[in-house]
């Protein structure tokens, strides 16, 4: 991201004597960096700066801002959502807010920034400005109808065999047999008699103990500061996320002084896991539910074929496997436990009323999201107004958003219609 003063700065010196319109443009937007945040200033620089465009160095400069604001565009919102919450945080109501903000903008790329929020910030959405924030950055069905929801879902990346009674798959701490009719624990010695795959499996197991499993990487932490990763979809050695060039390998890498000697007992895990990189997979009948209201508890959730059971793994009360006999019980025991909807997972085995339901239910709150933000940008084009005075394009975009709002507003009313015939027909 750029430093926006200084890009001021070197351009305002760059500036000639016949260009002193320009250079009172960017003096203005100096003194507004220390008040307004850069995307604010930026959005003004082109509003201002459009009856220069002719000039191409005035051309360059703002479109080298615009390409910094497209390809940092979670960070710039960080900054503009700091910046809105600063000026409101009187009697500090925002401060744990805002030092989460704080915390994303300090992260080192996009997809971290994105992770914090969906993860830690979206818990404060009694703050207006951070539900519509976080509701823009989720793009999944499941995602959206949980953005008001406390409990977290993740997908499970954990080692899978194929044997004759089925499918084995690590959950958790213990082994688990998928088959057409039951799910069940059960021992890994009971299912491989292979002794060579038996003692690899093993291996993964003990991996698993030690290892950060995703789409793209499998990491283990080896020291503070290092952590070494094995690419799954783009193959590699990685060291703290940046992948290695080159024949290095995993015997150059331990044998180096960059591992310390405490931890080169890694260098076993590692190199199995590398060969049996295929046997980690997204186990998708299985959703991993979390809630950081309850820390102790966690639940696996299984939709496998006719098979509906949860493992519930509670510190406190040891680890307990339930079969249920509706996929509708299994939805009100994780939204009363850790208050998460699953009827995305469930879909297919409820009943078409309840299905309906829960997608009108999800359609008020996606509506109810979009005019708080269009209320947010609202208020907020009244600011630019303001800052930079009239400005006829400002004047349309307000124009559109309130002719969207009585739009929303009309659907609003139309969708809870409909909620209220389907439950007199329920």
């Amino acid at each position: 991201m750029k430093d926006l003063k200084l890009e001021l700065f070197n351009f305002k010196k760059s500036l000639s004597i016949d260009q002193d319109d320009v250079n009172r443009i960017v003096e203005q937007h100096l003194n507004y960096c220390n008040e307004y945040s850069e995307k604010q200033v930026i959005i003004s620089l082109n509003e201002k700066l459009k009856t220069y465009a002719f000039d191409k160095e005035v051309k360059v400069f703002v479109e080298s801002l615009n390409t910094d604001l497209t390809k940092f565009s979670v960070l710039y919102e960080l900054k503009d959502l700091y910046s809105s919450l600063n000026k409101q945080n009187q009697g500090e109501l925002y401060r744990q807010p805002i030092n989460v903000i704080l915390q994303a903008i300090n992260l080192d790329n996009e997809q971290d920034r994105v992770s914090k929020v969906l993860n830690e910030l979206s818990v404060y959405d009694w703050v207006p400005e951070i539900k519509g924030f976080v509701y823009n950055l989720t793009k999944s069905p499941e995602q959206r109808s949980n953005i008001l929801n406390s409990g977290t879902g993740e997908s499970l990346y954990t080692i899978v065999e194929q044997v004759e009674e089925g499918h084995l798959a690590y959950i958790k701490d213990s082994w688990f047999i998928l088959s057409e009719g039951l799910i069940e624990k059960t021992l890994l010695e009971n299912h491989i008699k292979d002794e060579e795959r038996f003692n690899t499996l093993r291996s993964l197991q003990t991996a698993m103990n030690w290892a950060t499993i995703s789409e793209s990487r499998i990491d283990f932490r080896i020291s503070e500061n290092l952590t070494i990763g094995i690419g799954v979809d783009k193959k590699g050695i990685f060291i703290n996320e940046d992948l290695l060039e080159g024949d290095t390998t995993l015997e150059n890498l331990f044998s180096s002084p960059i591992i310390p000697i405490v931890n080169k007992n890694f260098y076993p895990l590692l190199m199995e896991v590398s060969k049996n990189v295929d046997s980690f997979v997204e186990l998708d009948i299985v959703k991993k539910i979390t809630n950081m209201i309850k820390p102790t508890l966690e639940m696996f959730v299984f939709n496998y074929k006719d098979n509906n059971y949860i493992y519930r793994c509670d510190q406190r009360y040891g680890n307990s496997l339930f079969k249920f006999e509706s996929a509708l019980e299994i939805l009100n025991e994780v939204k009363n436990e850790l208050n998460y909807d699953l009827t995305y997972l469930f879909e297919n085995k409820l009943t078409k009323e309840i299905v309906t339901k829960k997608r009108l239910e999800d359609k008020e709150r996606e509506v109810e999201l979009k005019l708080e933000d269009i209320d947010y940008n609202i208020s907020k084009i009244k600011g630019s107004i303001k800052l930079i005075g009239e400005s006829v394009v400002l004047k349309t975009a307000l124009k559109n958003l309130e002719s969207r709002k009585t739009n929303l507003n009309t659907e609003l009313e139309a969708i809870k219609e409909l909620q209220y015939k389907e439950r007199i027909k329920i």
